[in-house]
């Protein structure tokens, strides 16, 4: 699909799309770092590396802004009480503030926020070239987008999972919109992904007794390797890329 490029397009688009609906019952323990947990490590690093990139949105504590497939907003307590904080998301969300249209668009007007957040969003949607001209079309002129999703990463549906990217390629997509790249980051590095794979390649073949043992020795080694891999390597090989892009 295309990004359609004027009203009457996007009109059409909605009408004659199937919306899909989010996910009620995904998994509950998803933000709990516990040692054993199979995805300790990430749990740890991601939060840790959106936390560090947040002052690049260059907020002012009246901001508004947009979590674009928001879920239960896990990242909402990194900004201020007084920043207006406002989640999109799929039908059925309950933790929502908008419900988005059927083609996944935002039922906002252009240029009414000052930031928008995409956590681990883009991966998921059927056509990110739209989803990123919206996050560039509900942008106010110096806005910024906060952005994070898959280098390598098994396949998970949520509810419906499409796309990875290398890192030249994450960055020419997002500037095909229009941002400027102005951040960019690699989160868990190669080595680090390697042994993950071989975990989740491995880890439901074990009996549900041993689980977290072997999560426990895997996610120990893989915080390890993560430790000396170096920054700049991971921004060329990783796990999840981050980003900030500015809307000139």
């Amino acid at each position: 699909m295309r990004v359609r490029s004027d009203d009457g397009e996007r009109e059409e688009r909605a009408a004659s799309a199937t919306t899909p609906r989010f996910v009620i019952n995904r998994p509950k323990d998803i933000h709990t770092a516990t040692p054993w947990h199979r995805y300790s490590h990430y749990i740890k690093s991601l939060p840790r590396a959106l936390r560090e990139l947040v002052p690049e949105l260059r907020l002012q504590p009246s901001a508004r802004l947009l979590d674009y497939g928001c879920a239960d907003m896990p990242y909402r307590d990194m900004f201020g009480p007084a920043v207006e904080y406002v989640g999109a998301d799929l039908p059925g969300n309950p933790d929502s503030t908008i419900v988005l249209n059927p083609d996944t668009t935002v039922p906002a007007a252009e240029s009414s926020f000052d930031a928008v957040v995409s956590t681990q969003v883009l991966e998921h949607v059927d056509d990110p070239a739209l989803y990123l001209s919206e996050c560039f079309r509900v942008l106010k002129p110096g806005g910024r987008l906060l952005l994070s999703t898959h280098g390598v990463f098994i396949y998970h549906p949520d509810p419906v999972d499409y796309w990875r990217w290398t890192c030249a390629g994450l960055q020419r997509q997002v500037e095909a919109a229009g941002f400027e790249v102005v951040r960019f980051e690699g989160v868990f590095g190669l080595v680090a992904t390697g042994l993950q794979t071989v975990q989740d390649g491995t880890y439901y073949h074990l009996h549900r007794w041993i689980r977290p043992a072997y999560a426990l020795v895997t996610q120990a080694l893989i915080a390890l390797a993560d430790r000396l891999q170096s920054d700049e390597s991971r921004r060329l090989n990783a796990s999840v890329f981050v980003l900030v892009a500015a809307k000139p």
